[in-house]
Parts: structure tokens; sequence; C-alpha cells
């Protein structure tokens, strides 16, 4: 038989040890939360600058486009002459337009959002799962 001093050490011992877990655990959980918080943050600044390129690249394309149809109607209308200066400025802004349209599409396209806070959980989750199996052959 173990005295009932011990068995009452030995209790508080595995109280403090339940609480201690139980706090940490919540640390985490809370930690994971601060930083699923402020990765979103990020995320949505991010995502918010390069929506502000996408904007811009479409009206630089649309103002070339604009451009393009107004140097097509003057250049069947005239033959030589102000429809070469539409159709330079409309080939400029097409040009550009285009471009920042795939460079903002491509940017878009890279990000991944909360990558850092689905890492964090992850090894949280791996390192949680590991103590349990330590736990059980024990």
């Amino acid at each position: 038989m173990v005295p009932a001093r011990d068995r009452s050490e030995h209790d508080d011992g595995i109280i403090s040890l339940v609480k201690e877990t139980a706090d940490g655990l919540g640390q985490l959980v809370a930690d994971h939360i601060k930083l699923a918080r402020i990765e979103m943050t990020t995320d949505v600044r991010a995502y918010f600058r390069e929506l502000s390129l996408l904007i811009v690249g479409a009206f630089v394309f649309s103002v070339g486009y604009g451009l393009a149809c107004i140097a097509a109607g003057t250049a069947l209308a005239r033959v030589m002459g102000a429809p070469l200066a539409f159709a330079g400025l409309a080939i400029l802004h097409v040009v550009v337009g285009a471009i920042a349209l795939g460079m903002a599409v491509r940017r878009m396209r890279r990000v991944q959002l909360m990558q850092e806070s689905k890492e964090e959980v992850s090894r949280s989750v791996s390192v949680l799962r590991e103590r349990a199996m330590t736990a059980r052959i024990y």
C-alpha cells in the first residue's frame, strides 16, 4: 500500500502537470491566433497592393484600347496622317497595360495566404502527436 501522504503528493503533482499542460496548450493556441491575425493583416495589405496595380493596368489598357479604336476609325477615314500618331499611342498603351496586367496576375498567383500560420500549426500538431505517442508507450 502507498501511504496517504505519498498518494496526496503524487495527486498534487499530476494536477499541477495537467494545469501546466493546459496553460501551455492555451498559450500555444493564443500564439497561433496572434500569428494568424498578423499574417492575415500582412496578406490583405499585399493583396490590395496587387489589386491596385491590376486596376491601374486595366485602366491603362482601356485607354490604349480606346485609342486603338479611334486610330482604326480615323485610319479608315484618312489613309495617312493623324491616325499613325493615334496608332502609336494606342500600341504604347496596350503594351504597357498588358505588361502591368501580366505582372499583377503572376504576383497574385504566387501569393500563398497564411502560409506561416499553416506551418506553425502543422509543427505544433506534429509535436503534440509525438508526445501523445511517447506517453502511450510509457
